[in-house]
């Protein structure tokens, strides 16, 4: 993939774990998107097929009813009551174990490191948090949003590093949304989401010391 085709993912992607709307019914419907996706999964090594599931067979109407039951089911809001979306409650609350906060170790909460890490990263890019993350500024979707940034206006290196500080997380996504038994929307949602980032690890490891990721 290109850069521009990754910004493109990364936004697309976001828009996945956003509450559903009819926006998203109908990007899902447009034939240059089943190409786009298309070509990028067999590029990953794996089965175009898989993206029947997630686009549908062409003329098949998506039920907006039944994808937002399920997105309440497995997320309930943004902050997620089943399945979390959220990269501190998958990591120890705070990494300095002299911090002096007897459940500094624990996982499963919110503005932990992760998150005042990124507000220091989002304040120095001019960004600010919506109202409805700012409890949550390591949510997925703004992670997402985020890189796409970077892919359109970032170098290299801001790159490989938000990948690698930030989105090493997803596996135990998987993990989590498995035990929730989702349907297959949004299985294969989280599943590309992974597929895209070992790539982008993997071209990480190839160039690395390079100026650029191709």
């Amino acid at each position: 993939m290109t850069t521009n085709e990754k910004e493109t993912f990364c936004t697309f992607a976001a828009s996945l774990l956003a509450p559903p709307d009819q926006g998203l019914l109908a990007d899902l419907e447009q034939q240059g998107l089943r190409s786009f996706l298309t070509e990028g999964v067999s590029r990953w090594g794996e089965k175009p097929q898989l993206l029947t599931t997630l686009l549908g067979r062409k003329g098949m109407k998506r039920s907006l009813s039944a994808l937002t039951k399920e997105y309440q089911r497995l997320f309930g809001s943004y902050r997620g009551k089943t399945v979390s979306l959220v990269e501190s409650t998958y990591k120890p609350w705070a990494g300095d174990k002299k911090c002096g906060m007897v459940f500094a170790a624990s996982k499963g909460l919110v503005m932990g490191d992760p998150a005042v890490h990124l507000l220091d990263v989002y304040r120095e890019a001019s960004l600010e948090v919506p109202e409805e993350f700012r409890s949550t500024p390591d949510h997925l979707i703004l992670e997402l949003e985020f890189l796409a940034l970077l892919y359109r206006d970032g170098t290299s290196e801001q790159i490989q590093s938000f990948i690698t500080d930030h989105l090493d997380w997803i596996p135990n996504l998987r993990e989590e949304l498995a035990l929730a038994r989702p349907k297959p929307f949004y299985r294969v949602t989280v599943e590309l989401i992974d597929m895209f980032l070992e790539n982008e690890q993997k071209d990480i490891k190839d160039t690395h010391g390079q100026t650029t990721i191709h």
